[in-house]
């Protein structure tokens, strides 16, 4: 993955921390949340209230299933997220079951980014946003 996912840490309210070892391959720029067994693994709604998030952050780089995850925390960060569907800047953006971001402009789920461009302006398949 030769996309930087990091533009702007935002100042001290955003780390960069290793939460815990990857469940899974993940891909970076991906909403990933920490599963029952202590794992990172690419975020997924909330069973209980579906528009809700259980995302503890966006993974830095690509994550190897039993290795390490670097994960980017907290509010204020412009980063690359990896993106599906149609995205303009403005828009609203959540997860869908992947972790990756979707539109939510028009439905109730959780806002956790705002885009700061369309979808691949910069690099294919990842937008750029500035996370909440």
């Amino acid at each position: 993955m030769a996309t930087e996912i990091l533009i702007n840490d935002g100042g001290a309210p955003a780390r960069i921390m290793k939460l815990g070892n990857a469940g899974a391959n993940i891909d970076a720029g991906t909403f990933v949340g920490i599963h029952t067994d202590g794992t990172i693994l690419a975020t997924t709604p909330l069973s209980s209230i579906p528009e809700a998030s259980n995302s503890v952050g966006v993974l830095l780089v690509d994550a190897v299933s039993g290795e390490p995850a670097s994960v980017i925390t907290g509010s204020g960060i412009m980063c690359f997220l990896k993106s599906t569907g149609t995205i303009a800047a403005g828009a609203n953006l959540s997860h869908n079951a992947s972790g990756v971001a979707v539109d939510t402009t028009n439905e109730t789920d959780d806002c956790l980014a705002v885009a700061l461009e369309a979808k691949g302006a910069t690099h294919t398949g990842y937008t750029k946003v500035l996370l909440r």
